[in-house]
């Protein structure tokens, strides 16, 4: 029978659901109505689990198409044979993978992709469905919003969160069980991945989306993912019966690490100032990333006051919050398997504080390595994909260019230009131009740099662009919307009072949107933001959601004013720093305003100090000021500064970054030995060129500007290289570079350095990975200590390197 094992508890849930919602569950009892026994099943399947904001946001009909596929693949797909009912439900049937818009998709991606895999086993078709998902898709980075797999497969492009959703629903198309997996931080560089596990032949098995390999359990970031302090999967329900760390509102958590890294289990204890067991603490489990802390798990305390994790083998903070009592502590988990949060405990105020973070080493569970055939041929599969996406890429036109006023093309662009380059992608036509008709009757009443974005501009945050101006426009009365003109607050007060909060059956990363909202009669915190700004600008009141601290804010008398009186500035923090320096805030520093549960960094990307100097107006609080000094080991030298600063005060707080000696900065990792080709045409192993000594490889992008730096730097300092010369060898693309001026004067000045020839494709982007540098940027300077073992490297330019290469030399 058809979901045999899980049909009490989907018809329990469902019911439970209507019994939530009961005016949507009569439209959808009515509609279940039409359907076979088995697609009603999966209907209910899906509103028993959904976010509640997925039921007011998408139709039944966009749910629909995802069921009626799942009951084919059960009934048909030869993969979908012997999976566990359970892992069928969470990794096939279920229509959501994470965070992204829903939009149907899985029988158009099984259309494409069944004859292509015909007659394959469960291996073979995965590793076939990655080629073809890298020949319409690739990375490119983008917005925080998660474009649907649709949009993702029309563009071409997206980040991995993207790649991993449009991949996992790939092959969720044909039944092979998928999900994507995580590391939400790193620990030893500022970023974080997301990647693709496959259930296959009783196991699951990892791959990175769009990147084919020749084999399962291989990908650039398999080295990274063992120093990582947390990997997650994420699930929108709980049947397969695997383990779980525990729950973020509606979704399952399931701590994947140990398939990754090294781990060990630690106990975090939060007491009281008396020394007694806090129950039900809430615990953020962070690491410092972009200079900042940021959680990787959250956990809450149990009766002992204790809580256990499952991590790597490297530097923690934990931060506890309890009952607006606050502790925190820092722990090595290579060191210490135990710690102590202190709710109420003081902290020095006003004083620099030095700490480090330890990253993990490597710890590979097990390399797969592939044959030179192997390996040739799985490239030449991944340019062949290159080229057919590069076709399509080339061909995409966005529909809006066509559709949203066609006949103003100029107008179009303008309106447009206040979006954000995905939404330019992807925005549907219809949905443009309900606003921009909604909108139309304030157009004169502002100017155009408020008009645009703060009255006619669809998008809020990073909610799905939906309609929602005239559903607005119909719900209220005429009263209230006079009263919301006159006194925009009135917007917010009206929907405190009248948004219900469902926290437990929403995903907190989800937005309700506000049409839906209004339908349902709940929304969540950053729903509501969302709420009231599409309100005001219904009304025709400029409003926005502040990018810097997530404020509400109005238009009034000339300027932006805060909805909420405990919202408002008036304090003013001076930053003060080194003039030599850069100091670029999520580059070496942060700030942190304290909230109910911890420290949220204030969003301020690409924001410098002017002259070593930068002014902020904040809001009344307690703030946390974090330097780091990011070192090659991908370990952090950091200082911590907090504050508490009333309305009306005026703090300094000057700037300071750690130094790091030379020894602090070396690392030893093996890198890829692959052949380089010598200026006679005769190639060489990267191994064979480095086994003797120390040597520094750079491979050189001439004539870009970086790479122009370093060739300047060494030829400043020729008398010192000279004598090491030989140790140098610079790498280019062809005998075409050998003509670029600069090179030509640091070859003459440096006549012994060796050149080679290389094509700058897979192996030098894994080089720089296994380096844990950057591996779009050149030019690229590694320092090899043994046959193809790197101990220092650098990507992009930086002032002084050829000095730092010289003092490794020496060292």
């Amino acid at each position: 029978m058809f979901l045999e094992n899980s049909r009490d508890r989907i018809n329990q849930e469902f019911e439970e659901f209507c019994r939530s919602l009961p005016g949507l569950s009569r439209e959808i009892k009515q509609e279940l109505g039409a359907l076979d026994d088995k697609t009603a099943l999966v209907m209910k399947f899906y509103y028993g689990s959904m976010p509640y904001s997925d039921a007011g946001n998408y139709s039944f009909a966009a749910y629909l198409d995802y069921a009626q596929h799942g009951v084919y693949l059960w009934e048909n797909s030869p993969y979908c044979q012997g999976i566990p009912e359970g892992i069928f439900l969470e990794d096939v049937l279920h229509y959501r993978v994470n965070e992204e818009e829903i939009k149907p998709c899985r029988k158009f991606f099984h259309e494409k992709l069944a004859g292509r895999i015909a007659g394959m086993d469960m291996k073979n078709a995965i590793l076939e469905i990655n080629y073809w998902c890298a020949q319409e898709m690739t990375y490119q980075a983008t917005d925080a919003r998660t474009s649907s797999a649709w949009d993702a497969y029309q563009k071409g492009y997206g980040r991995c969160g993207e790649e991993s959703v449009f991949t996992v629903n790939a092959l969720r198309s044909v039944g092979i069980p998928a999900r994507q997996v995580y590391a939400p931080l790193w620990a030893h560089c500022d970023d974080n991945h997301a990647w693709v596990e496959v259930w296959c032949d009783g196991e699951w098995h990892y791959l990175g989306a769009c990147e084919p390999e020749a084999v399962l359990d291989k990908g650039w970031f398999t080295n990274a993912s063992s120093r990582a302090m947390m990997v997650q999967s994420r699930n929108f329900c709980n049947y397969s019966g695997e383990k779980a760390m525990g729950s973020e509102d509606i979704a399952v958590i399931r701590n994947q690490l140990s398939r990754y890294a090294d781990t060990k289990t630690i106990t975090v204890r939060v007491e009281d100032l008396d020394g007694c067991p806090v129950e039900g603490a809430k615990i953020l489990v962070e690491v410092l990333n972009y200079s900042a802390f940021g959680p990787i798990a959250r956990m809450f305390t149990g009766a002992d006051g204790t809580a256990e994790l499952e991590t790597g083998l490297g530097s923690l903070h934990l931060f506890a919050s309890y009952q607006g009592e606050y502790g925190e502590c820092l722990i090595n988990t290579k060191d210490s398997d135990t710690c102590r949060c202190i709710l109420g405990e003081q902290k020095p105020n006003e004083v620099w504080m030095d700490f480090d973070m330890t990253a993990p080493a490597d710890s590979v569970k097990e390399q797969k390595y592939v044959s030179k055939e192997q390996e040739k041929e799985n490239n030449r599969r991944v340019a062949e994909a290159a080229e057919i996406r590069r076709k399509k890429t080339e061909a995409y036109r966005p529909r809006w260019m066509d559709a949203f006023l066609p006949d103003q093309p100029e107008k179009a662009k303008e309106y447009m230009a206040v979006l954000s380059e995905k939404d330019r992608q992807d925005a549907d036509p219809e949905i443009l131009m309900e606003h921009y008709e909604e909108s139309l009757a304030y157009e004169g009443q502002y100017p155009g740099e408020i008009f645009l974005p703060y009255i006619w501009n669809p998008r809020v945050e990073t909610e799905v662009l939906t309609k929602w101006r005239r559903a607005i426009r119909e719900y209220f009365s005429p009263e209230q919307k006079e009263l919301f003109r006159r006194e925009p607050s009135e917007i917010w007060k009206w929907i405190e009072e009248n948004m219900k909060s469902r926290t437990k059956r929403e995903r907190m990363t989800v937005y309700t949107v506000p049409a839906a909202a209004l339908r349902l009669g709940f929304a969540e915190k950053k729903s509501r933001r969302v709420l009231f700004v599409a309100i005001a600008r219904t009304l025709g009141i400029p409003a926005r959601v502040n990018t810097v601290d997530k404020a509400m804010e109005y238009w009034k008398d000339g300027r932006f004013v805060r909805v909420l009186k405990e919202a408002e500035k008036g304090a003013y923090i001076t930053l003060k720093g080194d003039k030599d320096l850069t100091w670029g805030c999520f580059q070496n520093w942060s700030i942190a305003k304290l909230e109910e549960d911890g420290y949220y960094p204030l969003n301020m990307w690409d924001v410098r100090l002017e002259q070593g100097r930068l002014e902020l107006d904040v809001e009344p609080g307690e703030y946390r000021v974090i330097t780091a000094n990011r070192l090659p080991t991908g370990n952090i030298f950091a200082k911590q500064y907090d504050l508490r600063i009333e309305k009306g005060e005026h703090k300094e707080a000057e700037l300071k970054l750690r130094d790091a000696c030379l020894a602090d900065m070396l690392q030893r990792n093996s890198i890829p030995d692959y052949d380089l080709t010598d200026m006679d045409g005769a190639a060489h192993s990267v191994g064979e060129l480095t086994a003797e000594g120390r040597r520094v490889l750079i491979w050189l992008e001439v004539s870009k500007e970086p790479t122009e730096h370093i060739l300047n730097e060494l030829v400043e300092m020729q008398n010192e290289y000279r004598q090491c010369q030989e140790q140098l060898l610079f790498i280019v693309r062809g005998p075409e570079d050998l003509s670029d001026p600069t090179l030509s004067r640091c070859r003459k000045a440096l006549p012994d350095v060796k050149v080679f020839y290389d094509i700058f494709g897979k192996d030098l982007e894994m080089t720089a990975r296994r380096m844990y540098v950057a591996p779009d940027k050149l030019p690229l300077v590694v320092v090899t200590d043994g046959a193809a073992e790197g101990m220092f490297a650098a990507s992009g330019y930086s002032v002084g390197m050829a000095d730092m290469v010289m003092r490794i030399l020496k060292s």
